[in-house]
């Protein structure tokens, strides 16, 4: 029992980098799901108005303040090592992020134009990545342990439902929301693991 937390993380890596090779463009699945919801989006423009909204809760304006709300309301709890890990988590998970972007280098769809502002590459989708990061490390670090499972069953639906709006916009190839939601599961684990030692050791 003690292997199986090891073995998800392994798998799920080998999983993130086999999309990072071969989604995209060339990938059939990706761009068959692109072109259908770009039709999609012309039959359906009130539709892509309410998606757009949802994926502004994607965003780095509204994560930061979120979780800068959350670091607050532990530090007037008085629960330092909380907050500080809930502000590494969610920066450190940004940056690295940024740095798999640079590093894969995908292009993103571009079958017509964006329904939203996009200034990034495409692998991984950053609004998947960043809201599981950030929802799931609110849940964790700063939901009182009676409400921690619930808190977190929201925050992980929240973030895959941000994460879907960025196909259905045409921003994203799904392999790319797919790879950030892994990204961000593992990195929200890594920051919850390495906090408790912490505070086990305080």
């Amino acid at each position: 029992m003690r292997t199986l937390p090891l073995l998800l993380f392994v798998a799920a890596l080998l999983v993130f980098l086999l999309l990072a090779l071969i989604g995209g463009a060339e990938h059939a699945l990706d761009v068959a799901v692109i072109r259908t919801f770009q039709d999609w989006r012309t039959a359906q423009p009130q539709a892509t108005t309410a998606v757009i909204w949802l994926t502004h809760a994607g965003g780095a304006p509204f994560l930061l303040t979120v979780a800068g709300c959350g670091a607050a309301f532990l530090l007037w709890r008085r629960q330092k090592v909380r907050a500080w890990a809930l502000v590494l988590t969610v920066l450190g998970g940004r940056l690295g992020l940024e740095a798999v972007k640079l590093l894969v280098d995908r292009p993103r769809p571009s079958f017509d134009a964006h329904p939203v502002t996009v200034f990034s590459q495409s692998f991984p989708s950053g609004h998947a990545g960043n809201s599981m990061v950030t929802y799931v490390a609110l849940a964790l670090f700063v939901a009182p342990e009676r409400w921690r499972v619930p808190a977190v069953v929201a925050g992980f639906g929240l973030a895959l439902a941000i994460g879907a709006t960025r196909p259905m916009l045409g921003v994203h190839w799904p392999s790319d929301v797919v790879g950030g939601w892994l990204y961000g599961l593992a990195v929200v684990a890594l920051g919850w693991t390495l906090s408790r030692r912490e505070r086990n050791a305080a």
